[in-house]
């Protein structure tokens, strides 16, 4: 019976050791477990900030892709309105140019009216001066 019992002892030694052996790997398969559940939580927060960063990026692109036609836009017409503010600029200096010409040319008459007074005040004053001149005794004196 000593072996029997000495038998029954290395059944009992080995089951609890297989007991002992499976409990360890129940409690490395429970720690592969919990350190998968918080890398799985880790990534799942990592994913949802990139899924929130996408979609921000995503906004400020269509944002900037609605306002570029609106700049464009406020752009062209202020170009337009410089051309129509250069256009009429244009016009004043050509009505500035055309009375600026008729000044001239009134000037240049005036000049040519005075040029023949003053050509007729000297042939007046040289067909006086070949006149002979009477001496009075009023004028002697």
């Amino acid at each position: 019976m000593a072996e029997s019992e000495s038998a029954h002892d290395d059944r009992e030694r080995i089951a609890n050791e297989r007991d002992r052996v499976a409990d360890e790997r129940d409690d490395i398969a429970d720690l592969r477990e919990a350190a998968t559940d918080a890398r799985d939580i880790q990534l799942d927060d990592k994913e949802k900030r990139l899924a929130s960063r996408e979609l921000a990026l995503d906004e400020r692109a269509r944002a900037l892709r609605e306002s570029v036609p609106d700049v464009v836009r406020r752009q062209q017409e202020a170009i337009d309105r410089s051309r129509e503010v250069l256009q009429r600029a244009e016009e004043r200096l050509v009505r500035a140019e055309a009375s600026l010409h008729r000044s001239r040319a009134a000037i240049q008459r005036d000049d040519a009216e005075i040029q023949r007074e003053v050509a007729e005040s000297n042939e007046g004053d040289l067909e006086g001066h070949n006149k002979p001149t009477e001496v009075t005794g009023a004028s002697e004196g």
